[in-house]
C-alpha cells in the first residue's frame, strides 16, 4: 500500500512540475518585426512616445508626442490619429497642448498613455510647466536656474458604442505630483502606464530626484478607484535597478503582472522582462527580452485592447531614430519557449 501511495505521489509531483514548467515557459516573449517599412512616419515632423489601442470594431487609435524640428521633447503636444491597418493613419486632432502660464502643462505635454473603457477614454500624460527662468535645464536642481518639474496629468473623453473617442478630451487635472525635496521622486514624474483591475486603476511611472545620477531613475506606483480618481502613491519605488531605467510597460495575463522595462546602457537599449503577483513586488524574469543598438528601433510601446487587455495577437510599436528622424515600427509580441 505504501509503495502504491509513493508511486501515486511521484506521479502527482511530476504532473505538477510539468504544469509549472509549461506555465513559466508560456510567459516568455520575443519581438518580431512586421515590416522594414515604418508603420507611422510623419516626416519632417516626429513622434516620440506613443500609446495605442484597438477598439471593439478593430480600429486603432494612436496618441503620440508631436515634435517640430528642433523642438525639445519637453515642449511637445499630443496628437490623435486613427487607422484600420496600423500603416495608413488619419490625423484627427490635437488632444493635449500648451496651456496658460502657471498650470502644470503650460509649455509641454508628452509621454501619453491611453486607457479605453466601455464609456470613457482616459489619457494620462506628463505635463511640463514653465521653467523658473524661461530656459529649461534638465540638469538643474530645485531652486537652481532653469529647473522644471513634471507631473502626471489626466484628460478624459466619452467613448462611443465601439470604444472610440467621442468629442473633446476634457482635462481632469493633475493626478500625482513630485514628492517633497527629500523624497526619491522629488524632481520629475514621467512615462505613465495605467492598468485597470476591477474598479482599481494601477498607475506605474518613471520618477527621480536628480538627473545627474541615472541610478536614481526608478519605477513608482500609485492606485485609485475608477469612481473618484484620487491616486495614492506607494511610499517608495517598486522597482530600482543598477544604472537606472525608464518607460515601464505593464500588462496582466490571468493573475500575473508583466512589466517590460528599459535599462540604461552605454551602447545599447536593453529591455528586460519582470513579473509580479501583485504589481508591487517585481522579480526579473527574462534578462534577454529585447536589445537594440542606439540606431534603429529602440523604445517600445504596447498596443492594448479595450480595458487595458492584451490583444489576442499582441502587437507593439517601437520608436527608433533613422537619419535624425524618429518613426514607429510595428512588431509582433510572440511567446517563446526556452
Amino acid at each position: 500500500m505504501k509503495k502504491i501511495f509513493s508511486l501515486y505521489l511521484l506521479l502527482v509531483l511530476s504532473m505538477f512540475t510539468k504544469s509549472q514548467t509549461k506555465i513559466a515557459t508560456s510567459e516568455y516573449f520575443k519581438l518580431e518585426l512586421d515590416s522594414e517599412k515604418p508603420a507611422f512616419d510623419i516626416t519632417p515632423y516626429q513622434p516620440r512616445m506613443a500609446s495605442c489601442y484597438q477598439d471593439k470594431k478593430g480600429k486603432y487609435h494612436l496618441f503620440t508626442d508631436y515634435l517640430e524640428k528642433g523642438m525639445s521633447p519637453y515642449n511637445a503636444v499630443i496628437r490623435y490619429y486613427r487607422s484600420s491597418d496600423l500603416y495608413h493613419w488619419e490625423y484627427v486632432s490635437t488632444v493635449a497642448k500648451h496651456a496658460e502660464l502657471g498650470v502644470p502643462d503650460a509649455v509641454g505635454c508628452s509621454s501619453p498613455h491611453v486607457l479605453a473603457t466601455d464609456d470613457k477614454i482616459y489619457l494620462f500624460y506628463g505635463g511640463t510647466p514653465k521653467s523658473n527662468n524661461d530656459s529649461a535645464n534638465i540638469y538643474a536642481k530645485k531652486g537652481e536656474s532653469g529647473y522644471m518639474s513634471r507631473s502626471i496629468i489626466l484628460a478624459i473623453a466619452k467613448a462611443d458604442k465601439n470604444g472610440a473617442p467621442m468629442g473633446n478630451f476634457e482635462k481632469h487635472g493633475v493626478v500625482i505630483t513630485p514628492g517633497s525635496i527629500d523624497d526619491w521622486d522629488s524632481m520629475r514624474l514621467d512615462d505613465p502606464c495605467v492598468i485597470p483591475d476591477g474598479d482599481t486603476l494601477h498607475l506605474f511611472y518613471k520618477a527621480f530626484n536628480t538627473n545627474r545620477e541615472l541610478d536614481s531613475v526608478r519605477v513608482g506606483y500609485a492606485k485609485a478607484s475608477v469612481n473618484d480618481l484620487k491616486f495614492e502613491k506607494h511610499p517608495g519605488p517598486v522597482l530600482a535597478v543598477d544604472g537606472g531605467g525608464e518607460m515601464p510597460r505593464v500588462f496582466k495575463i490571468a493573475n500575473i503582472w508583466h512589466l517590460f522595462y528599459r535599462h540604461f546602457e552605454n551602447e545599447e537599449f536593453t529591455w528586460l522582462h519582470y513579473t509580479s503577483d501583485n504589481g508591487v513586488r517585481w522579480r526579473l524574469f527574462d534578462p534577454f527580452f529585447f536589445k537594440q543598438p542606439r540606431t534603429g528601433p529602440r523604445d517600445i510601446m504596447m498596443i492594448y485592447g479595450m480595458n487595458g487587455k492584451l490583444l489576442k495577437h499582441p502587437k507593439m510599436l517601437v520608436a527608433g531614430n533613422e537619419n535624425d528622424i524618429t518613426r514607429l515600427w510595428l512588431y509582433h509580441l510572440r511567446k517563446k519557449a526556452l
